[in-house]
C-alpha cells in the first residue's frame, strides 16, 4: 500500500491541504482540549477499576475540533456532517489531523 502525502501549507494559524479534490483547513488543538477529550472518553468502572475507551468518540470530536472546509470562509463541520462523511475521506481527514496533532511542528511539514 503507497502512503498519501499532503502538501500542508500554513495560513496563519491553520494548515490547509487538498484531499480528494477538495481544499481542507487543519487547526492545531491545545494541550488542555486533548486531555478533556481523553478525560471525556475514557470510563473507569469504579467497582473493578476497569478503564475503557470510547475511540469512536473521540475520532469524531478530533475532527470536529480540529478540521474546515471552505464555505464562504473556513467553516467546521458539523456531527451530522462528520457522521455521513464519506469513509475514505474522513479517514485521510483523520490520518493528517492526528499527525498535525501530535507530531512537532517540524515533523508537520514532511506528513
Amino acid at each position: 500500500m503507497v502512503q498519501e502525502k499532503y502538501d500542508l501549507k500554513k495560513e496563519g494559524e491553520l494548515y490547509t491541504t487538498e484531499v480528494l479534490g477538495t481544499k481542507f483547513a487543519f487547526r492545531k488543538w491545545t494541550w488542555g482540549e486533548k486531555n478533556a477529550l481523553t478525560s471525556e472518553c475514557t470510563h473507569v468502572e469504579p467497582m473493578s477499576g476497569y478503564a475503557t475507551f470510547d475511540s469512536p468518540k473521540f475520532n469524531e470530536t478530533l475532527l470536529l475540533k480540529t478540521v474546515m472546509y471552505q464555505n464562504d470562509g473556513w467553516k467546521p463541520f458539523t456531527v451530522e456532517e462528520i457522521r455521513n462523511m464519506d469513509g475514505q475521506l474522513g479517514e485521510r481527514l483523520f490520518q493528517i489531523t492526528q499527525k498535525i496533532n501530535l507530531v512537532s511542528n517540524i515533523e508537520t511539514q514532511n506528513l
